[in-house]
């Protein structure tokens, strides 16, 4: 039990480190209105964890299963951040870790968005979306997070 432990602890280790150093800065930044929180590790995509399962099939490739957690991005309107789950170079999942909640009606406005957003990433296999009309900080904060955990996953 403690090698696997180890072994998963140097893991995330080594992704912390390799998104650090992709990402080439240390603390935050700004961009469009969102700012990004980097992690203690220095990058945005870094404030992740990544785990992996590997799994394989008689004469096929094996394919690896990935679940990334994407930089903590602040909106005016509260923090935004996704995860995301990746098998082999295909996005399979996109959940909303947290969405924007400084009010009932910023609440109302991102759990009616968060569908579209994640459906239209689903369906485009990228953060490359348009925004939701009406939701513009959340949309924002949901692209920036997620294309950090697409960086992470090396996609």
């Amino acid at each position: 039990m403690r090698v696997v432990t180890a072994i998963g602890t140097t893991a995330a280790a080594g992704v912390v480190l390799l998104a650090s150093w992709q990402a080439g800065r240390t603390g935050s930044s700004t961009a469009g209105g969102v700012h990004i929180v980097a992690s203690p590790g220095g990058s945005p995509a870094a404030s992740g964890r990544s785990s992996g399962r590997t799994s394989a099939t008689r004469g096929a490739t094996t394919a690896t299963t990935r679940t990334v957690t994407g930089a903590l991005v602040q909106t005016p309107y509260g923090n935004v951040q996704v995860r995301v789950t990746v098998h082999g170079n295909r996005i399979t999942n996109i959940v909303a870790v947290h969405l924007t909640d400084s009010s009932n009606t910023s609440v109302q406005i991102s759990a009616g968005a968060e569908p579209t957003l994640r459906s239209e990433a689903l369906s485009a296999q990228s953060a490359h979306i348009d925004l939701v009309s009406g939701a513009t900080y959340t949309s924002e904060g949901y692209k920036t997070s997620l294309q950090a955990a697409l960086d992470a996953a090396h996609l």
